[in-house]
């Protein structure tokens, strides 16, 4: 099994994707279906059911082109979960 490499620790695709499935979730985004991690190329694709969320993840991984595609895909998933975590949580109104 592969590892992906994150500061000192190490993630196989089953935990990363749980650490991804979290992170969108914080921000409000919840139309993904699918998170597949490729730990041996450190790559990512996440499938969503709504265009707006598939755009919110090419964003976080600073991504211009914006095909009109609901599959997110990144060669780098290492960043890609990097950058979902260093984003500011929104704060609940109440």
């Amino acid at each position: 099994m592969h590892y992906l490499q994150i500061a000192d620790d190490q993630y196989g695709s089953d935990e990363l994707s749980k650490i991804v499935s979290m992170g969108l979730s914080a921000l409000g985004v919840d139309s993904y279906q699918t998170i597949n991690i490729d730990t041996k190329k450190n790559r990512i694709s996440i499938g969503f059911t709504s265009q707006e969320d598939a755009n919110v993840a090419r964003a976080i991984a600073g991504l211009i082109k914006r095909p009109k595609t609901k599959t997110f895909k990144s060669r780098d998933a290492r960043g890609f979960l990097l950058e979902l975590y260093t984003l500011p949580v929104p704060e609940d109104i109440n």
